[in-house]
């Protein structure tokens, strides 16, 4: 998972996460931390993550704070990064239900090469789940959308 990817992952799956009363406070602390981090170094993005903790569910959220954070080059931070790691981490040990809210959960990766997962878009949960992986290179998942559940038919007149 390339660093931004990795990023949004984080804030997302963290937020998903947080709204659970079961969630460890490992989980919140290391959330808290990481949009600290963004909101102290990136403040001009500030919103986009808001938008994103607001629904972490919602790609279009996702794919705009993503391409906020190419721009202001926070793919390159390495502290960000290895702090948005250890949250994906702590969620997928403490609370795994929440990677499945925002689609994607990969556990035990070993990357020496390149997984991508781009597009993901779940409504009823889970989209992408892949359990023990270990690439020496290449693995590619796309668009994938998730939608198991039709919507209520009263939102659907809105």
């Amino acid at each position: 998972m390339d660093p931004v990817t990795l990023i949004v992952a984080a804030v997302a799956t963290g937020a998903a996460a947080g709204v659970g009363d079961l969630v460890k406070q490992a989980v919140v602390d290391s959330y808290n931390g990481v949009r600290r981090m963004i909101s102290d170094r990136y403040e001009v993005i500030e919103a986009e993550v808001v938008g994103v903790a607001s629904e972490p569910e919602e790609p279009l959220r996702r794919q705009l704070l993503a391409k906020k954070l190419t721009t202001v080059g926070a793919g390159e931070d390495e502290e960000l990064v290895a702090a948005a790691q250890e949250l994906l981490r702590l969620v997928a040990e403490q609370a795994p239900q929440a990677a499945e809210i925002v689609g994607v959960r990969l556990e035990r990766v070993d990357a020496a090469g390149d997984i991508e997962v781009t597009d993901v878009a779940v409504q009823g949960g889970i989209g992408v789940q892949a359990t023990d992986v270990a690439t020496g290179g290449s693995m590619k998942i796309s668009g994938v959308r998730a939608v198991q559940e039709p919507p209520h038919p009263h939102q659907a007149r809105r």
